[in-house]
């Protein structure tokens, strides 16, 4: 029984320590490693639980809305935990209508990503899934994501605009947290969305624009919006225009 139980502890330690450097996905097609999450769907996902996915994806890459494997089609729906992590030499990621999420630190230290056209169809962004996107420059959330959730965009250094939606309802830990380049914010709720105090740490509120619908309610009352400069406008989301916002 003893040999047993000590051979049992070796094979578990021993999946430990080659976890870290296993491959992570199921399938490639095309340069992109997925996962399969259902009997249908598709998650991408990255190459190895290691740094060693660094050189995994470079260059510009477009995520298709469907793949085939072994004879089978799939739709691809989601982007997975870490996919692109630290791949800092990927300058660009098209993500189709089909993505519906991208989850915690998919995009984590992808630091050569300068734009990213986020699709309606995402509903949910997780915690850090674009930590560390140093030369990130704009960013328009999506209609219809719930919320900012912590650090999603702590360290992005070099973005200046951003457009929160309507739906937004609240905004996490550190969201915006050493954004110190972040000039003009437009953010369309009616009433402010629940804001965390933490948010926008290191973020200069003297000289960063808070633009907010006309006649919006809970701003000027809220610590964490307070403090910057607001200004009240009347238009959409499709006509902000970073362009000439953003030198």
């Amino acid at each position: 029984m003893k040999k047993h139980l000590i051979a049992l502890i070796a094979t578990v330690a021993a999946l430990f320590t080659v976890t870290p450097y296993a491959t992570a996905y199921d399938c490639e097609v095309d340069g992109i490693y997925y996962c399969r999450i259902s009997a249908t769907e598709l998650q991408v996902s990255n190459k190895v639980f290691s740094d060693q996915n660094s050189t995994a994806y470079t260059g510009a890459i477009t995520i298709p809305a469907q793949v085939t494997y072994n004879g089978k089609n799939f739709n691809v729906v989601s982007i997975g935990e870490y996919a692109f992590r630290d791949c800092s030499s990927l300058t660009s990621v098209t993500i189709p209508n089909s993505i519906t999420s991208i989850k915690s630190y998919a995009f984590y230290g992808c630091s050569a990503i300068v734009n990213l056209t986020i699709p309606t169809s995402v509903k949910e962004i997780g915690m850090g899934a674009f930590e560390g996107c140093s030369s990130l420059s704009q960013m328009i959330l999506p209609q219809g994501l719930p919320v900012i959730e912590d650090e999603t965009f702590y360290g992005c250094s070099s973005l200046q605009g951003v457009v929160i939606p309507s739906s937004i309802t609240a905004v996490g830990e550190e969201a915006f947290s050493r954004c110190n380049s972040l000039i003009s914010i437009y953010c369309f709720p009616a009433t402010a969305p629940e804001c965390e105090m933490t948010a926008f740490t290191k973020v200069d509120r003297t000289w960063c624009t808070l633009y907010v619908p006309k006649g919006a309610k809970g701003y000027l009352e809220n610590p964490a919006w307070s403090e910057f400069f607001i200004e009240e406008f009347n238009k959409k989301a499709e006509d902000v225009n970073f362009n000439a916002i953003v030198k």
